[in-house]
């Protein structure tokens, strides 16, 4: 009787094994969407001057032929909404609808080899878009500790931190 009920405990575990496989085939067998047209993504100004980078996740639905959906995961709002924008411009071959991650990388190199209007993009469609442009002259990154710049000068935001205010000049 115990062998009995052994024997039947591994079949099942068996058939539930192959299931478990034969699901996971099928899951991988979907296709990613081939991209057909959109926009070129972009740096967004203004997250370039404030010296902002970084990584925004979106999850994206097809229709079938465009964008029907796409809701920002995370990331810095600066650099979302860029992505969700430049997104939305795509277009795709014909497909069955559906629904997967997209990574927008955005970096601000200072060793820039090409023109300094004009970000580098590198296009690896569906799931990642990676741009990278100049730093914006100029910006650095602030102090964390204290507000204390090189000179030993308080930063303009370790100021306000610090509640306190300029003199004024008489």
């Amino acid at each position: 009787m115990k062998n009995n009920l052994l024997w039947r405990a591994v079949a099942l575990s068996i058939v539930l094994s192959l299931t478990g496989w034969s699901v996971l085939a099928q899951q991988s067998s979907v296709s990613l969407p081939m991209v057909a047209s959109g926009q070129v993504p972009l740096y967004p100004p203004v997250a370039r001057h404030a010296n902002v980078e970084g990584v925004v996740h979106l999850k994206i639905t097809t229709d079938g032929h465009r964008v029907v959906a796409a809701h920002v995961e995370d990331g810095h709002k600066l650099l979302a909404t860029a992505a969700e924008e430049n997104v939305r411009t795509w277009q795709f071959s014909v497909h069955e609808p559906t629904t997967f991650t997209v990574t927008y990388t955005y970096k601000l190199v200072t060793e820039w080899k090409g023109d300094p209007n004009n970000p580098a993009v590198v296009l690896r469609f569906p799931t990642e878009v990676e741009v990278s442009t100049r730093r914006w002259p100029g910006t650095v990154d602030m102090p964390t500790s204290g507000g204390l710049l090189k000179d030993n000068t308080v930063s303009h935001e370790a100021g306000h931190a610090e509640g306190s205010t300029p003199q004024q000049q008489k």
